[in-house]
């Protein structure tokens, strides 16, 4: 509601914001985008009221649109038609940060739909715009095919790929709404201290969970750097054979990543337990219940990470309940 005064008038004429047809169109779309990914992200947020519910769709729609067109129409090609097509997908990354950052309805990988409906969200708040840079960083990098040679490579791939969306889901959560501002962020800390452990603790499993399905689909999915896949005798190219002759190196690596998905769990929880002090009780339980599905996979990798390699997502949607 918004509120103004009438001049000569003792009080202020308040009036409700409407949404237009396209907002409401372009949620719904939105919402479809969320819904069909399948995502932890989608389940965990439908307790959250509808302000709140809506910026996720939006925010993740957008990532969500961007990210699948160069994994699925890109990554997957052969080193002859990626190297073809770089131009072209680097052109369409750089529409996708136009239309992100200035929420403009241009020729892009956004439909005017979601950009209506990233105006009626983002559009009113004052998240930070180095989130979707850090992202089309991350994403730039897939496109040129950039080698991920050590750890260090991989935490600078993860500002973008993991610490980005995780810094957008927790600014939903902990940004004050009202309806006169709409959502104005003012946490004690940045949003990448409460996101980033958090973030890449929870990247590290997703990457055990969709080894074999990324391995089969194409190489360039495999996020792990070099240094880690040498160690352990292994290569980006014979991953995907190294997985179905079920090599003992394929546990080796992922008991290698677990290892160093520790500190980055244990700082993680730390950041956590004062974001609950901090959140509303539905912002807390959607965060809680978002995370604890990586919990369960990150202890039952502990004890047996053959179990999460070969039930991936299943095991996911099995922990959601």
């Amino acid at each position: 509601m918004f509120c103004v005064w009438r001049t000569g008038g003792s009080r202020p004429f308040c009036f409700q914001l409407i949404k237009t047809k396209e907002v409401k169109a372009g949620l719904a779309t939105c919402r479809l985008v969320a819904k069909k990914a399948n995502a932890n992200f989608f389940y965990a947020s439908q307790i959250l009221k509808t302000p709140r519910r809506e910026f996720f769709y939006a925010t993740y729609a957008a990532m969500r649109v961007i990210d699948d067109a160069i994994d699925e129409n890109f990554l997957k090609l052969d080193a002859k038609s990626r190297n073809n097509l770089k131009t072209n997908f680097e052109r369409k990354l750089s529409r996708w940060l136009q239309q992100v950052l200035h929420l403009e309805i241009v020729d892009g990988p956004l439909s005017p739909g979601i950009i209506y409906a990233l105006k009626h969200t983002i559009g009113r708040s004052d998240l930070t715009k180095s989130v979707w840079s850090d992202l089309a960083a991350s994403l730039a990098m897939d496109i040129k095919g950039t080698d991920m040679h050590s750890w260090d490579d991989f935490l600078k791939y993860c500002n973008g790929a993991t610490v980005a969306p995780a810094s957008i889901y927790i600014y939903l959560l902990a940004a004050t709404h009202t309806k006169e501002k709409h959502f104005e962020y003012e946490m004690p800390h940045e949003l990448s201290y409460y996101a980033r452990d958090l973030a890449i603790y929870c990247y590290i499993v997703h990457i055990i969970r969709d080894l074999i399905k990324d391995a089969i689909a194409s190489p360039r999915l495999i996020t792990i750097p070099n240094e880690l896949l040498f160690e352990n005798d292994l290569s980006r190219s014979t991953l995907s054979s190294s997985l179905k002759n079920k090599d003992p190196a394929i546990v080796n690596l992922a008991n290698d990543l677990i290892r160093r998905a520790d500190p980055f769990h244990r700082h993680g929880h730390e950041a956590l337990s004062e974001l609950n002090n901090l959140l509303g009780v539905s912002e807390k339980t959607a965060l809680n219940k978002l995370i604890g599905v990586y919990d369960q996979l990150y202890r039952l990798a502990q004890e047996n990470v053959q179990i999460l390699i070969e039930g991936g997502q299943g095991l996911e949607e099995k922990f959601r309940t």
